[in-house]
């Protein structure tokens, strides 16, 4: 899970548990990255460049990652616990290689106001042709504010 422009690089990254995920710093700058979740709590202080040892994350869910530097910065580690995952495309769109399930686990950041949570959704037959959909909702994204400061000088 990168650092890009004080971006997490994928936005979404989807592993399998007992898997281990790195995390290089490609900015020119120090970040600090952190998570608080049930599957994974960790911290990695101030930092360049590539930290030490990769992070095992050991129980399926919901990661939620931020920079404690750059408030804007958020991402996602979905630890998968079996074989059938995958990440739509800009489309929405995901390719299952699978037999057709009854309901699919669906996770989304804007999915509902709380980004750790999923969903269980049944498949809806489109025009009989094997294609099977899922039609979702979802909440207008959270915009946080920069941090403003105050300049405070005192004249003379």
């Amino acid at each position: 899970m990168d650092q890009i422009d004080k971006q997490f690089m994928p936005y979404v990254l989807i592993i399998h548990k007992d898997q281990l995920v790195s995390f290089p710093n490609s900015d020119n700058i120090r970040h600090h990255v952190y998570s608080f979740s049930e599957p994974k709590t960790f911290e990695i202080k101030l930092y360049r460049g590539t930290p030490g040892s990769p992070d095992l994350f050991d129980k399926p869910g919901i990661v939620i990652l931020g920079c404690n530097i750059h408030d804007h910065m958020v991402g996602y580690i979905y630890v998968a616990e079996n074989e059938i995952t995958a990440i739509t495309d800009e489309n929405g769109i995901a390719i299952l290689e699978s037999k057709v399930p009854e309901a699919v686990k669906i996770w989304h950041a804007q999915l509902s106001d709380s980004s750790d949570k999923s969903i269980s959704v049944p498949l809806v037959d489109r025009n009989d042709e094997d294609i099977w959909q899922v039609i979702v909702d979802l909440h207008p994204p959270v915009v946080k504010e920069p941090r403003k400061f105050k300049a405070r000088f005192k004249q003379n």
